[in-house]
């Protein structure tokens, strides 16, 4: 039996303004039943069925919610590839799809709303993006789906905070904060002690843990010494360093699972922060790093097996960081543009133009 039969029938009898009993009584069950029912505790004798249907003039595989699954394959199928897609256009182009395939959905809603925070002006879409967010967090009982909408919320605030004028300040990011856990209330971390050694999830479950957390440090280190502040080149390059070791501690093999992007970002901005020292020799070095781990990457087969001591037998799915996304070109990406302002002097070197070179062989 369908998990949804319940779902569907409570569903129905509200649409039809009809009592517990009252429907109890045209079934000839008790409304204990029909609450049973409703809750997914039990379900009615499959001959019942039909008739059940037919009272509410549905076909048995709209009662038993064969296409209420079948849409909830297709969605998941659906926003598994917009999660996996990197580039712009493409991301707008599926979400707005699916928008219109499931305009109610919260989880399709929260990455409409995220789409907008991350790729539109933030003036313009702030009554959408702040209605969108209302919707999901006094209507939604996915915990899931709030907290990921609350979390995106707070960097929306942070940047508006920014604009006297957009109505937002400080205060709200605080307001939003306090209502949301510890990271020792989190489930990554709390599986690691409820899933007994002897489960056959206890190492995944620390694996996850591990492989969240050490993502956490990395991203908690760029905004704490790194973020915004290029004014002392020595402290940041001793920083990053800090932090590849521990990558290195953890992934002794060279295979860096979730945190490719964070290894490859780490060797770069070392190399940008010896360029503002005018230490172009070992700027090249660690950007001709960043291109060699980046080519590592590329040539992975889609699905590699990190054997490092502590994370041994962890999988790795590369299109986990994106189904469209090449290393290699990101790197590019960052040797030729804006956000790492590089001098002609460093760029006209002939070791840096070799990295080109590899990164194209």
């Amino acid at each position: 039996m369908n998990i949804y039969f319940g779902q569907i029938l409570k569903e129905n009898r509200i649409k039809r303004n009809m009592t517990q009993e009252a429907l109890a009584n045209i079934l000839g069950v008790s409304f204990q039943t029909i609450s049973k029912w409703e809750r997914g505790e039990v379900y009615p004798d499959i001959t019942a069925v039909p008739d059940i249907a037919a009272f509410f003039g549905l076909s048995v595989d709209e009662m038993l919610g064969v296409n209420k699954a079948e849409n909830e394959r297709k969605l998941n199928e659906l926003l598994y590839a917009y999660d996996n897609l990197t580039d712009k256009a493409e991301k707008w182009k599926m979400i707005n799809k699916i928008k219109q395939e499931f305009p109610t959905d919260f989880r399709v809603l929260l990455r409409f709303m995220s789409y907008h925070i991350h790729y539109s002006d933030m003036l313009e879409c702030k009554s959408l993006v702040t209605s969108i967010y209302e919707n999901i967090v006094n209507n939604c009982i996915d915990d899931d789906v709030r907290m990921c909408a609350k979390r995106h919320i707070v960097q929306y605030y942070r940047n508006m905070s920014r604009n006297e004028n957009s109505g937002f300040t400080f205060d709200d990011v605080e307001k939003v904060l306090s209502t949301m856990p510890h990271m020792r209330d989190g489930k990554d971390f709390i599986s690691c002690y409820v899933f007994p050694q002897n489960h056959p999830k206890h190492y995944e479950k620390c694996h996850e843990a591990l492989e969240e957390i050490i993502g956490l440090l990395d991203c908690i280190i760029e905004h704490c010494c790194l973020w915004e502040d290029d004014n002392y080149p020595e402290y940041n390059i001793e920083i990053t360093k800090m932090m590849n070791k521990i990558l290195d501690m953890f992934y002794d093999n060279e295979n860096y699972g979730r945190q490719w992007r964070n290894v490859l970002r780490n060797y770069f901005h070392i190399g940008y922060f010896y360029s503002l020292k005018n230490d172009y020799e070992n700027a090249v070095l660690n950007f001709k790093k960043a291109a060699q781990l980046a080519k590592k990457f590329d040539e992975l087969e889609d699905v590699t097996v990190i054997d490092s001591n502590i994370l041994q037998g962890r999988e790795f799915v590369k299109k986990e960081l994106g189904s469209t996304y090449i290393a290699s070109s990101n790197v590019r990406d960052w040797l030729l543009g804006d956000n790492f302002p590089l001098n002609d002097e460093l760029r006209n070197r002939k070791e840096f133009q070799e990295i080109f070179e590899l990164l194209e062989n």
